[in-house]
């Protein structure tokens, strides 16, 4: 994740300049504290922006469009108003910069430290969880006790009472916590980098799209609905169902999932009868201030009289205040249902439809080698072939597997095999 990375060198230079403004500080420049004043800011600023990016989009690969999804959430928002008028207090109105630095000491601590930590609690990778824990510790002592040795050795002082030489035993902690925080983001795993994808669970539901799956009921589709939609609560959405309790998907899930009937309680599956009548769900103090994502997941079972027309996107529900990302709609038809000419046609006219189709085998790689799919997960397979024969269909079949288990497919930089993969997803 190059964005996050260079955040954090971002806040690695901010410190260094607030340093050399020490410096100047103590060789008898005034207006040097100004300076680090500005730094202090910047650093807070910075670290704001890498909590958010870290949870809210972690995908994004540029800083426009990070700061463009980011900019939305209302506690990003508010936390960067607090930060500027602790910068404001401190210039223009210094009676006050004693209550602006408590405001700055709760927005500094709560809100990165509070990204970090849901971020933690999504990831999947241990490696990625101890890398997140070093940051929200780090940055948690580093706020606490900088602000504390700050204050301390402000002039005159705001505290009642000074400590000799508190700017510069701050800059010498901080450096050690910095040097952590930098190692613990650049380098988590003995490698240069890592992605952006362990920071999510993996689904192959994303935002904006819209799927079709045919399924013939059986435990296979109940395994794969139950990770999906683990997977899609545990990064933040909330899923709506378009179906009622007598229906089979709500029956079946209810059934076969222990965490359905606590994910119903606590308002991450929504049915929609339920949110027509009372309106949308009631926001706890997190979401009404964004501290997660609230992306839309609508569900809907479909007859054989439902592939008639065309669908439409479903529309934004415009009570859903703090909903920025793009909704998504899962389509279930059950295979019986379907007959073929029918289903051909029906995705010819909504050709926005991602088909999925679960009725088939689930293992046709795992099955050429006489293992079970279990077997295979997470192993690493290497794929001799010739280029004069069929390995595209071996690859196909490997990819149909993925699929079939609701694992997302990865490739690897352009090659003969990834040109293959990416042929079968366009088309």
């Amino acid at each position: 994740m190059g964005l996050t990375v260079l955040n954090l060198a971002q806040a690695d230079v901010y410190f260094l300049v607030a340093v050399t403004f020490d410096v100047l500080r103590n060789l008898g420049y005034a207006w040097a504290a100004y300076g680090i004043i500005m730094s202090l800011y910047a650093i807070f600023s910075t670290v704001g922006i890498l909590a958010s990016v870290m949870y809210f989009c972690p995908e994004c690969r540029s800083f426009g469009e990070s700061i463009n999804l980011i900019r939305k959430r209302a506690s990003f928002v508010l936390y960067e108003a607090i930060l500027l008028f602790w910068v404001i207090f401190y210039l223009v109105a210094p009676q006050l910069y004693a209550l602006g630095t408590l405001l700055l000491l709760g927005a500094v601590i709560i809100y990165p430290t509070t990204l970090f930590m849901y971020s933690q609690k999504r990831a999947k990778p241990s490696n990625i969880k101890r890398m997140l824990s070093i940051l929200s510790g780090s940055w948690f002592v580093f706020v606490t006790l900088a602000l504390l040795l700050f204050a301390l050795g402000t002039q005159p002082p705001i505290l009642g009472v000074s400590l000799p030489y508190a700017y510069q035993i701050a800059f010498v902690t901080s450096s050690s916590l910095f040097f952590l925080m930098s190692i613990a983001v650049a380098d988590p795993i003995g490698t240069t980098k890592f992605w952006a994808g362990q920071l999510l669970p993996e689904t192959i539901i994303k935002p904006g799209h819209r799927y079709l799956i045919l399924h013939d009921s059986g435990t296979r589709t109940m395994s794969f609905f139950s990770s999906t939609l683990r997977g899609l609560i545990e990064s933040g959405a909330r899923i709506i169902m378009n179906t009622s309790k007598n229906d089979w998907l709500f029956g079946s899930l209810s059934l076969s999932d222990p965490h359905f009937n606590t994910w119903l309680k606590n308002g991450k599956i929504v049915l929609a009868d339920s949110k027509e009548d009372e309106g949308p769900p009631k926001e706890g103090l997190s979401e009404r201030f964004s501290l997660a994502p609230t992306e839309m997941i609508h569900l809907n079972e479909l007859s054989g009289q439902d592939l008639q027309g065309t669908i439409a996107p479903v529309e934004r529900d415009p009570r859903d205040k703090h909903q920025t990302l793009a909704l998504a709609q899962v389509f279930l038809l059950e295979s019986s249902k379907a007959p073929r000419p029918q289903l051909t046609e029906f995705l010819r006219r909504n050709a926005d439809i991602e088909f999925l189709n679960l009725s088939e085998s689930t293992d046709p790689f795992s099955s050429l080698v006489n293992l079970e799919h279990q077997k295979i997960h997470g192993s690493s397979i290497l794929l001799e072939y010739d280029t004069n024969s069929n390995y595209e269909a071996m690859v196909d079949k490997f990819l149909s597997e993925g699929i079939s288990n609701a694992e997302v497919c990865v490739y690897s930089p352009p090659s003969p095999v990834s040109s293959t993969g990416q042929s079968r997803e366009s088309g």
